[in-house]
C-alpha cells in the first residue's frame, strides 16, 4: 500500500469518526430538548405528572385589582392527563377604603388525551370544567365547560408551532348571570434552548359570541429549567382592546413547577 493510499484511508477514517461524533451529539441535544419541552408544560400534547405554584396579579381600569395564588396538580397516565387548579384570590373592589377581600376562587379540573404523536405532528383533545365554588365577588358563579383541541408541529428540535381553539359555554347558572359563549384561538411559537431556557410568543383573539365582541391580547412567556425537574416560568398577558382593559386588565404571572 502506497503512502498516498494510506493517507486517503486515514483521512476517510477521521471524517467518519467526526461525523459519528456530530451525529451522537445531535441526538443527545434532541433528547435534551424533548425533555425540556415535556417538562415545561408549554405543549399540551406532551404528558407529564407535575405540581406547580403560580402568583398571578391583574389590574383592570379603575380601583379594582385581583391577586391570586394558584396550585396546579397534573397526573399523567399514559396518553391521559388529569389536572386540577385550586386558587385563593384577594380582590380590591370599587368601594374605596374596604381593603382586600380574600376567599376561594372557582375550582377547575380537566381531562386531556394526547391521541396522536406521529413524527413532527401531535394532537390532543381536552375538556375543562369550572365549578362555581368561589365566593360571590371573587368566583364566576357559573358552572361552565371549555372544550379544546391542540395541534402541535415540530419545525425542528427545540422549535414548535401549536394552535389550540377553545370553546367555553355555561352549563348551569342563575338567571341573573350572563350567558357564556366564548371562542378563543390560542396559537404560539415556542423555542427551547440547549441551555435550558424556553421562550414562547402567543397572539390570542377572543370572540364573545353572545355579546358579539372581539378582543385581542398577546402573551410572551420566558422560562428556565432549574434541574431535577424544576422549572421557573414568567408570563405576561398584554391586553390590546378597551373591553379587556376595563374588565380584565393586563396580567402578570410568576410560578414554578416540579415534574415527576
Amino acid at each position: 500500500m502506497g503512502y498516498k493510499t494510506q493517507c486517503h484511508f486515514i483521512l476517510i477514517f477521521i471524517l467518519l469518526f467526526q461525523s459519528n461524533l456530530i451525529s451522537a451529539q445531535t441526538e443527545r441535544d434532541s433528547v435534551k430538548l424533548e425533555k425540556l419541552r415535556r417538562e415545561s408544560g408549554i405543549d399540551p400534547t406532551r404528558i407529564m405528572t407535575r405540581v406547580g405554584y403560580s402568583f398571578i396579579a391583574s389590574n383592570p381600569k379603575g380601583p379594582v385589582a385581583l391577586v391570586r395564588n394558584r396550585l396546579n396538580l397534573n397526573l399523567g397516565i399514559g396518553n391521559w392527563n388529569i389536572s386540577g387548579k385550586f386558587e385563593v384570590a384577594s380582590k380590591i373592589d370599587e368601594q374605596v377604603g374596604t381593603g382586600f377581600e380574600t376567599g376561594l376562587n372557582d375550582f377547575k379540573f380537566s381531562v386531556l388525551n394526547a391521541f396522536l404523536t406521529k413524527g413532527k405532528h401531535a394532537m390532543a383533545g381536552a375538556v375543562d370544567f369550572s365549578l362555581p365554588t368561589g365566593k360571590p365577588g371573587i368566583g364566576s358563579q357559573i358552572f361552565s365547560s371549555t372544550w379544546s383541541v391542540t395541534y402541535s408541529y415540530t419545525i425542528k428540535p427545540g422549535l414548535i408551532f401549536a394552535i389550540q381553539p377553545q370553546y367555553a359555554f355555561d352549563l348551569i347558572k342563575d338567571e341573573t348571570q350572563p350567558d357564556l359563549s366564548v371562542l378563543t384561538i390560542r396559537s404560539f411559537l415556542a423555542y427551547f434552548s440547549s441551555a435550558g431556557y424556553f421562550f414562547v410568543f402567543e397572539p390570542r383573539p377572543i370572540f364573545d359570541l353572545e355579546n358579539k365582541k372581539t378582543d385581542w391580547l398577546v402573551s410572551p412567556i420566558i422560562g428556565k429549567a432549574l434541574g431535577k425537574g424544576y422549572n421557573l416560568i414568567t408570563l405576561v398577558e398584554i391586553v390590546l382592546t378597551d373591553n379587556l382593559k376595563t374588565n380584565r386588565g393586563s396580567l402578570f404571572q410568576l410560578g414554578f413547577n416540579k415534574n415527576f
